[in-house]
């Protein structure tokens, strides 16, 4: 798989989960906290079509990924990894009427299935940084926008 795929797939992949790690941020009655915390839910237990139902209708992300593709691409990814480790730094949230804006920085480390040399294709660590907009549509907090850029690490 050509490199720039490879992490079209996994950036993507990592908004998601990255977006249910980011849940530790607010208290459990502030609407954006639930959402972050109903994304962790569905990241833990690989459910990729809770995390399609909180994304908005009109989702896009980085790489032109729409709403569509995001949960076959994440099927794919949930069962391509053994294990997932996230680490979130930076956290910065804004806070506007229906709309909100989380930036964050993220340390992915991950163990790739040992089935068919998936390790070989899947990185075992990456670092990005996230700029993510959120709406609310008919009273519930969704995800619109996820750009995310990978780091070269120090």
């Amino acid at each position: 798989m050509p490199r720039t795929a490879r992490a079209g797939s996994l950036g993507l992949a990592v908004v998601a989960i990255a977006l249910a790690t980011l849940s530790a941020c607010g208290g459990a009655k502030d609407p954006i906290a639930t959402l972050l915390s109903e994304l962790e839910e569905a990241a833990e237990h690989r459910d990729a079509e809770a995390v399609v139902s909180r994304l908005a209708p009109d989702f896009h992300g980085s790489g032109g990924v729409v709403r569509a593709d995001v949960g076959p691409l994440l099927k794919r990814y949930f069962a391509a990894y053994e294990k997932v480790n996230l680490q979130v730094y930076d956290i910065a949230i804004e806070r506007g009427d229906g709309t909100a804006r989380a930036r964050f920085r993220l340390d992915f480390d991950g163990r790739p299935l040992r089935f068919g040399g998936l390790g070989g294709f899947l990185p075992p660590s990456a670092m990005y940084r996230f700029d993510l907009a959120l709406r609310l549509v008919e009273n519930r907090w969704t995800v619109a926008v996820a750009e995310w850029e990978e780091l070269t690490p120090p």
